[in-house]
This record gives structure tokens, C-alpha cells and sequence, in this order.
């Protein structure tokens, strides 16, 4: 009991270090989305539902869709209302389920349907290179999109509004899909960055660590003609897709002392899609599940505002 309360009053302290820095007074629209950018995630084929069935013990669906050459597994955590705001979690690097079922949980509490599907592939694994790497990203977002398409027609749910929220890899993916996703009320990316060739080059992630070991050994590439090969390779990177993304739909959360995702390129994200409000904590990539509660709360409440948002524009004139 002595050591939680000590942690706890650690975590106050760290998190009264907290900076928030919120949107533009004059949030920067999107650029139009050139028809080639938007074709690269264009759906393989018709979404269509192969399994639906009800997780023991919970509220919730698991299920299966198709879509060409893509099975997308997923899952469904109700809220108690039907309309009820729906929010899309984007698996991180290593799937992470663990981290995707306790985030349901929070925003189920706070009134949210959740939905997120395993990731698309393992990544970063021999013998993946540049171009698989880039592969595995487009099924990624195509993957979210599937969903989304689903979503949208389902009994199952009838969202008043539909966010969706990543982190790390996840945050990545996230910004991509909120580019070719206009539809979305909002998006919150938190640990993420921009500029994926020199994050591959410069990050201290076990996985991508032994990745670039492999690479060297195998391939005898590293530092600057690894660098090369990931930047003519990876064209699907937040830095490039940013320009297509409304600022005010934006909410970030960066770390001070991250050595995975280093705040240099966080700072590129940021500064790319606008600078829309930010959250940061000081903490690194992975001592920032410390403050999961608080995050997701963060995030609720921009998303609460978002729904507000809507809810004034659709309301009928002199309301």
C-alpha cells in the first residue's frame, strides 16, 4: 500500500510538469488530396462481413471482414447507447492487445463504442525491407478503412460521430488514415512522429535496434545508404500527408524523454499538421503508460469537444 502511495504521489508530480498548448486561433484547413495519394489506399474490393459473434462475458463482438485479399479480425466494445460516439484504436508496432483492451475499457466509461482489428502484419521482420515496410503500412490504413466502411452501415452500432486514436506506429497509421478519412470528427496521435526514414535510422526500439542489426549484417547497410533506401521507399509518411489533414481535428500527445520516437520528430508531426492543440508529458515512450488514465481522458475530452462541435453546426438555425 506505502509503495502504490508512493508511486501515485511520483505520478502527481510528473504530470504537474505537463505543458498544454492549444489549437491556432485561425486552425490551418486541408490542402486538397491529389487523386494519386488517395488512390494508394483505395479498398482491394467490396467490405464484406464473414463473422459476427458475441465475446463471452462482455458486451462486445468479435468478427471478421473481407475486403479483395484482406481478412480484417477485429473487435466491438459497446457502450450502453446505440448512437453513441465511436472511437477507432489503431494497434501500435507489436500488436499489443493488452494495451487496445484497456483502452476500450476507459472509453467505454467515458460513453464511447470502441472498435480495433489486430494489426495487419508482423513488421519488421527479416526479410522485410524499405518496400515491404511501405506494403505493410497501406494495409494498415487499408485495414482501418475496411472497418470504417463496415461501420457505417452496421446494425450493430449507429454512431453520432466517429474518432480515431493511435499510438506510436499506431499515431502514425492514424495520421494517414485521418488524410484519406475526412469523414472522421477527429483524431488523437499520441507519441508519433513524422519522417519515418530518419525515425528507422535513429530510433532506440528493440524491434527496429535488431531490424537495422539485420540489415547491416545481412544486407551491409546502415547509417546514411539504410537512411536512402527507407526515404525512396516509405512514401506513405505522416510528413507527407499531413498538408491533407484539418488542424482542428487534430489532438497530440508527445513525451519529453522518448528515445523511441525522439521529440524532434514529434515536433516534425506537430509542426506539419498545423500545430493543433498538444499535450506533453515528461515522460518516455514506454514510462508514458504511467498516465494511461489520464491520457485517455485527455483524449475523451477532445473528442467530447469535438462532438459538441458537430452537434452546433447540425443544430437548426436560431437553436
Amino acid at each position: 500500500m506505502r509503495m502504490m502511495t508512493r508511486l501515485a504521489a511520483a505520478l502527481t508530480v510528473l504530470l504537474a510538469g505537463c505543458t498544454f498548448v492549444d489549437a491556432p486561433t485561425y486552425p490551418r484547413p486541408p490542402l486538397p488530396m491529389p487523386a494519386w495519394a488517395r488512390a494508394t489506399f483505395d479498398l482491394p474490393g467490396p467490405v464484406e462481413l464473414i463473422r459476427l459473434e458475441p465475446m463471452p462475458g462482455t458486451h462486445g463482438l468479435s468478427g471478421d471482414l473481407s475486403c479483395g485479399p484482406e481478412t480484417v479480425h477485429f473487435q466491438l466494445h459497446r457502450a450502453a447507447r446505440q448512437d453513441a460516439p465511436l472511437v477507432l484504436l489503431v494497434p501500435i508496432l507489436a500488436g499489443g492487445q493488452e494495451l487496445l483492451r484497456t483502452m476500450a475499457a476507459r472509453f467505454v466509461t467515458r460513453g464511447y463504442h470502441v472498435v480495433f482489428c489486430d494489426r495487419a502484419g508482423p513488421a519488421l521482420k527479416p526479410p522485410q525491407r524499405g518496400p515491404d515496410l511501405e506494403r505493410l503500412l497501406v494495409r494498415s490504413v487499408i485495414h482501418q478503412r475496411a472497418m470504417l466502411e463496415w461501420l457505417a452501415n452496421c446494425r450493430e452500432v449507429s454512431p453520432k460521430a466517429t474518432f480515431a486514436c493511435g499510438i506510436s506506429m499506431g499515431g502514425i497509421v492514424t495520421t494517414l488514415l485521418t488524410a484519406v478519412e475526412p469523414g472522421l470528427a477527429g483524431s488523437a496521435m499520441c507519441l508519433a512522429g513524422a519522417d519515418l526514414a530518419s525515425i528507422m535510422v535513429d530510433s532506440n526500439e528493440p524491434r527496429i535496434l535488431k531490424w537495422r542489426e539485420w540489415r547491416r549484417d545481412v544486407d551491409g547497410l546502415a547509417g546514411t545508404p539504410l537512411f536512402q533506401e527507407l526515404r525512396a521507399s516509405l512514401h506513405s509518411d505522416p510528413l507527407r500527408y499531413a498538408p491533407y489533414v484539418a488542424t482542428d481535428r487534430v489532438f497530440l500527445v508527445a513525451t519529453s524523454f522518448d528515445d523511441v520516437v525522439r521529440p524532434a520528430h514529434q515536433d516534425l508531426l506537430w509542426e506539419a499538421l498545423g500545430r493543433p492543440e498538444r499535450l506533453s508529458i515528461p515522460l518516455g515512450h514506454y514510462t508514458a503508460a504511467l498516465a494511461l488514465d489520464p491520457l485517455v481522458s485527455s483524449m475523451a475530452d477532445f473528442f467530447d469537444g469535438r462532438c459538441r462541435v458537430a452537434a452546433a453546426a447540425a443544430a437548426p438555425a436560431g437553436h
